[in-house]
């Protein structure tokens, strides 16, 4: 068998494996909202609070991060025996630090617990400083292995047994105990902000989670995934596209927009995001907030956060203004994953705020919108 193909206990569906890529779940296109925190800033009761009000408010997902705080599946699980009917995923775990079958088993440990909930599942290299400084790990040829790793994924998930010879991993005809979900399996999005991971994503994932949106960026994100989705034989219209909304608690707030800007200057500090700032126009802006990031002078990194970067990439205009932006992101068929920036001091009631805030703005949005 060469390098990198795979085989299962039966023909795979033609084209590819790529078969269950073809309709998009419902559950992330229309007027719905995800969201998404950092678990470390929440004690576990605050967490569980937190998401059983999201779940009331009627957001669709919450789809948790994976730094140096709680473990991602850890709080999937407690999460599935807490809620009823929002979905679970991940926005999102590494693919270094876990192998494909384990992440696989993860998958289907939560879509058992959940009753079907679980997804997304969202995956990508992680940030080059926590896996190097947090893991110890070197991310190497992320490309490779993000098409390895979805590949498998996928395979034990939707077959009864799998085998794939590849660069890293060889399972031979494995399955899972439990069996695999089946058609019914979650759809795997990408950490796509690179043009060729995005191109990559749109040839084997089901969606790409493409953060710092706007309206320039997401005219080059249609354009590479339009060329890899077409590579691989797919329609570019099948993939999801999906977007953490940074978003100030309170825009007339000193500390509130202190908050924010310091969230920004976070992701300016990595080299991932510079691109995006450049085809905004903002690349300038963002090496000087790098620069002083990497001398660890952190809060005059955030004071060198522009105006124009923190208007371009949060939340941070008037209620009127927000709810613009995400209908603007609805209508190109873009789900967001609402990603607050609290206020230390009020770590918990920011939380809140920001998506009970978001869901009024969301509702006017549903009123208004001619369907109705």
């Amino acid at each position: 068998m060469k390098p990198g193909r795979e085989r299962g206990d039966y023909a795979a569906p033609s084209p590819n494996i790529v078969h269950y890529l073809t309709t998009l779940d419902t559950r992330w296109t229309g007027q719905t909202l995800g969201f998404t925190c950092h678990t470390g800033d929440l004690s576990w009761e605050e967490l569980i609070a937190w998401v059983q009000s999201a779940e009331k408010l009627g957001y669709s997902a919450f789809c948790t991060t994976e730094e140096s705080g709680k473990d991602a599946f850890a709080v999937l699980a407690v999460l599935a025996r807490e809620t009823k009917t929002i979905s679970l995923g991940t926005a999102i775990v590494n693919f270094y630090s876990r192998t494909p079958t384990l992440l696989a088993m993860s998958a289907r440990s939560i879509h058992d617990l959940s009753g079907g909930r679980f997804g997304p599942f969202g995956l990508g290299a992680g940030g080059i400083g926590f896996m190097q400084r947090g893991h110890g790990i070197v991310v190497e040829k992320p490309l490779a292995r993000a098409k390895e790793t979805v590949a498998i994924v996928r395979g034990l998930l939707t077959q009864k047994k799998f085998s794939y010879d590849g660069q890293w991993f060889k399972p031979q005809e494995f399955h899972l105990r439990e069996g695999p979900i089946g058609e019914t399996a979650p759809p795997i999005w990408l950490a796509g902000l690179g043009p060729k991971m995005v191109r990559t994503a749109a040839e084997v994932a089901d969606g790409v989670i493409a953060n710092w949106l706007t309206h320039e960026s997401l005219a080059e994100y249609r354009g590479l995934i339009e060329g890899g989705a077409g590579s691989a034989g797919r329609n570019s219209a099948d993939v999801q596209i999906a977007t953490l909304l940074m978003t100030c608690v309170d825009p007339n707030d000193e500390a509130a927009i202190f908050a924010a800007r310091r969230g920004i200057a976070f992701y300016c500090a990595s080299e991932h995001y510079l691109h995006i700032a450049d085809i905004c126009g903002l690349g300038a802006d963002a090496r000087r907030v790098k620069a002083a990031w990497e001398e660890r002078d952190f809060d005059r990194a955030t004071g060198l956060v522009s105006d124009e970067l923190l208007d371009k990439f949060c939340l941070v205009g008037t209620p009127e203004k927000n709810a613009e932006r995400i209908q603007w992101l609805f209508a190109n068929g873009v789900y967001p994953i609402i990603y607050p920036l609290p206020r230390r001091e009020r770590m918990v009631e920011d939380h809140h705020s920001v998506l009970e805030q978001v869901s009024r703005w969301a509702q006017v949005l549903e009123a208004a919108s001619p369907d109705r």
